[in-house]
């Protein structure tokens, strides 16, 4: 599989696009989740780093079938609106997690559990985020990022892209759809 594929609004994966080697993740937070095996061994070295820091962190959510992300979006829709939804949740096959590479985390703390947005200010999340490249995730939508990514700041959401790339991207402080800008004026 390849790691770096990029998905976003504009970016769809192909109808019926199934990813190859889904694992179980054994989550705190909810049964029946799960990830590309890579990108799961990878999270669970992330999770240890961060358990080294006394912080715990968990698995709230990772693949997800287009039908799924289909009733999540339509779910959100009669919530909030379509113009909320459009900008929160990506439609069916232009989701990150039908890849299998996608995970929403949550922070455990006290036996429960901080998630989404409340999280954004825990240092579990900022620590997390800081070292995350280091085994091959990046926050996929970073803060101040919303007119390049289409998605407001998600500091929960992180893809898994490999060490290199993520490395990369940490580094030189750019998304990943500006790398794939980057190198697609390269090629011109």
């Amino acid at each position: 599989m390849d790691f770096t594929i990029l998905v976003n609004k504009k970016k769809g994966l192909v109808e019926g696009f199934a990813p190859p080697a889904l694992v179980d993740v054994k989550s705190k937070y909810k049964n029946g989740i799960q990830l590309n095996k890579t990108a799961y061994e990878q999270w669970l070295k992330l999770k240890e780093a961060v358990l080294l820091k006394n912080y715990e962190i968990d698995i709230e959510s990772g693949y997800r079938s287009s039908e799924y992300q289909a009733s999540i979006l339509k779910e959100l829709i009669a919530e909030k609106g379509e113009e909320y939804a459009s900008k929160a949740i990506a439609l069916p096959n232009h989701s990150e997690h039908q890849t299998g590479l996608a995970v929403d985390y949550c922070v455990v703390r006290s036996g429960g559990f901080i998630i989404e947005a409340e999280m954004d200010k825990c240092e579990e999340c900022c620590y997390t985020n800081n070292i995350a490249h280091k085994y091959g995730f990046i926050v996929r939508y970073p803060k101040n990022c919303v007119d390049i990514t289409g998605y407001q700041y998600e500091p929960w959401h992180l893809r898994y892209v490999g060490s290199e790339l993520a490395n990369y991207l940490f580094v030189n402080k750019i998304t990943l759809d500006e790398f794939y800008k980057e190198n697609e004026n390269e090629e011109n």
